[in-house]
């Protein structure tokens, strides 16, 4: 019998499957629908405790809630956001009753520019009745800041 453990690392793996799926245009939207609707809550929320000084960088860090919104941050953020291959895999889970914590360490660029970023986050991914129901991701923003923060960009 699986336990709520197993339960929650199950869920988080569909969602990253699907999700890179979505990223590699291998399942269309419809797709990604449908399967994010059999992982997350209608109401998900996501929140992140970054606001980013430029303006074009706010979307992928904006508040977004139910799965509609959650897909349109994902769509700007295959738009607009590069991740080099290999960065972002979480390392140090840890499940805690219903949540699901994670640490990142991600390099990317934006909008086309060809300079790499590299910072750290953490994700709490909190669950409710099997699905995920709101992602809270912690970001240091210092080296985003200090590469596409400034206004004049």
């Amino acid at each position: 019998m699986a336990t709520e453990k197993d339960v929650i690392l199950a869920v988080a793996d569909a969602l990253s499957e699907a999700t890179a799926r979505y990223a590699a245009k291998e399942i269309s939207a419809a797709e990604f629908v449908r399967e994010l609707t059999g992982l997350m809550s209608d109401d998900i929320a996501f929140w992140s405790n970054y606001t980013p000084s430029w303006e074009p960088l706010r979307p992928l860090f904006a508040e977004r809630n139910g799965i509609d919104e959650i897909i349109d941050r994902y769509d700007y953020e295959k738009e607009h956001e590069v991740i080099e291959d290999g960065s972002g895999v979480p390392f140090d889970i840890a499940v805690a009753d219903d949540t699901l914590y994670y640490a990142q360490t991600e390099t990317a660029s934006f909008f086309g520019n060809s300079t790499l970023v590299t910072w750290d986050m953490v994700t709490k991914v909190e669950f409710r009745d099997g699905l995920i129901a709101g992602i809270r991701m912690f970001v240091d923003p210092a080296p985003i800041e200090q590469i596409y923060g400034a206004p004049s960009r």
